[in-house]
């Protein structure tokens, strides 16, 4: 059994190692195609195809962009995977820089304090909500899903339909999180949903309510510790 979450809240942002340009939805996207087409490339990150129609996006993009390649890294990383790769290619334009991410809506405006990414605003700005995105165009909101168990019904014929559910011993050795909750948004949405099924109402008592009810599905041997 996997808690999966179809990202309760994620944020497309622009490396700023990326670019030659600051760019807005006014920009002269015929120029900036140019550009992009000097360059020869545009490198992604954690864009797996079967996620969010990223597949039929990239390939749109190559259909409306010819001569530029889509250079597509680790499409299975973690948000935290995503910050560290533009660290580490700080100055490089090279294959391994990312041009841009998409990460956990947390990590926008802590990348935007370490002056990792540059503004960059849609064409549909405007209609973006004020608590989604950064008022300098630096991050912001594509996407959202809602927080979901994935059952095995193979394995598992019991299925929870609460997070009290699942401190039975039905499930000893079942329960797994989608991902590492030190790295990746998925997971950390995954703790702070159980912290929030507790009655906590506030984040950082949702936060520690979270971890001492997974901590206490390792206790009782329920937690399986490996990435779902």
């Amino acid at each position: 059994m996997i808690f999966k979450n179809a990202l309760v809240a994620s944020v497309s942002v622009a490396a700023l190692a990326a670019s030659t340009f600051t760019v807005s939805a006014q920009t002269d996207l015929a120029a900036l195609y140019e550009a992009a087409k000097a360059e020869g490339q545009l490198t992604t990150i954690a864009l797996p195809h079967d996620w969010c129609g990223y597949g039929a996006i990239i390939d749109a993009f190559k259909a409306k962009y010819p001569g530029i390649t889509v250079n597509e890294l680790n499409p299975d990383a973690g948000s935290a995977d995503e910050i560290e790769a533009i660290k580490a290619n700080k100055g490089n334009t090279g294959p391994q820089a990312p041009d841009v991410i998409d990460v956990g809506l947390s990590f926008g405006p802590s990348a935007k304090a370490e002056g990792l990414i540059q503004p960059y605003k849609v064409s549909t700005w405007d209609t973006i909500p004020d608590s989604a995105k950064d008022a300098e165009g630096y991050w912001y909101g594509d996407y959202y899903g809602v927080l979901s168990f994935l059952v095995n019904t193979d394995l598992v014929s019991k299925v929870p339909t609460s997070w009290a559910d699942l401190k039975a011993a039905d499930y000893a050795n079942a329960v797994a999180l989608a991902g590492d909750p030190r790295a990746a948004n998925q997971a950390i949405q995954g703790v702070y949903g159980a912290g929030l099924s507790t009655g906590a109402t506030d984040a950082k008592a949702a936060a520690d309510a979270g971890l001492a009810y997974f901590a206490e599905l390792n206790h009782s041997g329920i937690f399986v510790p490996v990435i779902g």
